[in-house]
């Protein structure tokens, strides 16, 4: 402030000490006088401190409201950094229970295994069995059903076809019938029901015969056959075989059977054949293989 004082002061000082013969009579204008008078020039020159006056007066509106801008956008950082900082905390209070959760949910499940491990340790072997046959019951029911109600799987013998539900039925050799056959005219061809992996082989009792093995471990046989197909991995549809009498059977047909998770689990795929093979004849035949 003493600064500024002593400038205005200064300046005061210097406008009084011009020379009166160089100012003009009016305090707007004044006369420049050059080596010609008739060639004398009359200009408009601003005198005093009202014109800075004015002019800072002009200026320090648009600094205020340059300052209530800037302050106005730190204020809106300022609210963004908080909402940041507390979805973070809040973000860090899902994680811990989430992780607590998953700890309890791993807990449980120890507790109900040795739970069911000491109950199954205080049964009786017979009762121990009897709960595992009933399990196995049920998972190839499911297998059954899963496969039954399928859009992908394909019917064996798309041609027309007899078939009936002859499982466990009695067969030569004292041997029960495990599988469901379809009758059908030689040489029809024989489908993949599923992609996997076809084997071909031949027995004394079956002739030439296929293993399919599918990709979840599903194993499926056929046998009868009067010419082999495609082997080696195959898609649903693919031909892996023809329809025929070989071994020992009496009357052209394909025997086939479907074991769920894999070979020696033999069950009854009438289900899924009588859902799937739908172009069905009356042929009278009977069977004997």
């Amino acid at each position: 402030m003493l600064r500024l004082f002593g400038l205005v002061s200064a300046l005061l000082t210097l406008v009084l000490a011009l020379p009166s013969t160089a100012l003009a009579q009016s305090t707007d204008r004044s006369v420049v006088f050059t080596s010609d008078p008739s060639q004398a020039m009359v200009m408009d020159r601003a005198t005093g401190l009202r014109p800075l006056i004015e002019a800072a007066s002009g200026v320090l509106p648009l600094a205020e409201d340059g300052l209530a801008v800037a302050r106005e956008r730190l204020r809106g950082v300022a609210q963004l950094l908080a909402h940041a900082r507390q979805r973070q905390v809040e973000a860090a209070a899902a994680l811990v229970r989430a992780n607590r959760l998953v700890a309890d949910t791993v807990q449980e499940a120890d507790r109900l295994r040795n739970t069911y491990d000491d109950a199954l340790a205080g049964l009786s072997d017979s009762s121990r069995r009897k709960l595992e046959r009933d399990a196995h019951t049920r998972s190839n029911r499911s297998a059954v059903v899963r496969l039954a109600t399928s859009p992908d799987w394909v019917c064996p013998v798309e041609t027309r076809t007899k078939f009936y539900d002859s499982w466990l039925e009695r067969r030569s050799g004292g041997r029960k019938h495990e599988g469901v056959d379809l009758v059908g005219l030689r040489h029809d061809p024989i489908l993949a029901p599923v992609d996997g992996v076809v084997i071909r082989r031949w027995d004394t009792l079956g002739g030439r015969s296929f293993d399919l093995v599918a990709a979840n471990g599903d194993y499926y046989f056929g046998t009868h056959l009067s010419r082999f197909g495609a082997d080696g991995e195959v898609r649903a549809g693919d031909v892996i075989g023809y329809m025929g009498d070989d071994g020992n059977a009496k009357g052209v047909h394909l025997h086939f059977e479907y074991h769920p998770g894999g070979k020696h689990n033999p069950v009854n795929p009438y289900p899924i054949v009588d859902a799937h093979c739908t172009n069905r004849t009356d042929i009278d035949v009977s069977l004997y293989d």
